[in-house]
């Protein structure tokens, strides 16, 4: 373990991860690890990083930010990329730091993607779920050797990886381009009604089986976990926007009581619904006063 210090909110700690460390033709992987309580960048002093970096967000919350002027709020299940020659902050401002896990790169490879599109500065923000399935694939890029040949195993994992992480991006078909019954059957699980699964799949031609398959393969995720994780997003803004008691927004949102809704919300985020409203609210939590 190592505190680090520069340019930041505050200390954190972090565990690296071993890596192969040879610069290759093709790139490599030059840093890993995993921080816990990370503070952040401060938004008034942003970095440039030199490097490509993917974090994955895997608790807490906080705010990402850019010099192309994205901004977005972060919290577990979320992946943002850093770009050798844009300056960004990841700031947690108020609330709680948040847990990651992270690899920095470089190398002709990833810039090839970059020229393609395929690592876009405008588009640095993927929502990528489940949490403790994509830690494990981040993690296993790594092969815990050195030389080149780990080096060129670890590339050509993590290109593996970042492609399979832009198939599987929740929402990531742009909407101009999502078939007919795509959108319709979006549209149907965004609601907070439980979905008839025989009925919705007969509605579009197909058996459920069928419509399963067909929409995994076009979301990267089964419709069931999508519905989920539109509520949960949907939970979040509710949140962020009024004092309404957990009870309501969960019969609001179609969960079958507000503990359960917790349960859910927390597994998600990291954070159970009342600590993610007083990030917002910038005051600490109700269990945090008692002490």
């Amino acid at each position: 373990m190592c505190i680090l210090e520069t340019n930041m909110t505050d200390s954190w700690i972090t565990k690296a991860l071993p890596v192969a460390a040879v610069n290759i033709p093709l790139g490599m992987v030059s840093l890993a690890g995993q921080s816990q309580a990370n503070r952040g960048i401060d938004r008034t002093s942003m970095r440039v990083l030199g490097s490509y970096a993917l974090v994955y967000v895997v608790a807490g919350c906080s705010e990402f930010g850019d010099a192309n002027g994205f901004r977005a709020t972060v919290r577990a299940g979320d992946a943002f990329l850093l770009f050798p020659d844009v300056a960004h902050f990841y700031d947690p401002g108020a609330g709680e730091p948040w847990d990651d896990i992270w690899l920095v790169f470089n190398g002709p490879a990833f810039d090839a993607w970059r020229a393609a599109g395929l690592l876009d500065p405008k588009d640095p923000l993927w929502r990528i779920e489940p949490v403790a399935h994509w830690r494990r694939r981040i993690a296993g890029v790594l092969t815990g050797a050195t030389g080149a040949a780990a080096a060129m195993v670890e590339v050509t994992r993590l290109l593996a990886l970042l492609a399979e992480m832009r198939v599987a991006r929740a929402g990531g078909l742009a909407a101009d381009r999502r078939e007919p019954w795509l959108e319709n059957a979006g549209r149907q699980l965004e609601t907070a009604a439980a979905p008839d699964w025989d009925r919705l799949a007969g509605g579009l031609g197909l058996t459920y089986e069928q419509f399963r398959k067909k929409f995994s393969a076009a979301m990267g995720m089964p419709p069931a976990q999508y519905r989920l994780a539109r509520r949960m997003d949907q939970a979040a803004l509710r949140l962020r926007a009024d004092d309404a008691p957990l009870k309501a927004i969960a019969a609001e949102l179609g969960f079958c009581d507000e503990f359960h809704f917790s349960k859910l919300f927390k597994r998600r985020t990291g954070i159970s619904p009342s600590a993610y409203r007083a990030q917002w609210q910038g005051v600490e939590p109700a269990k945090r006063r008692r002490r």
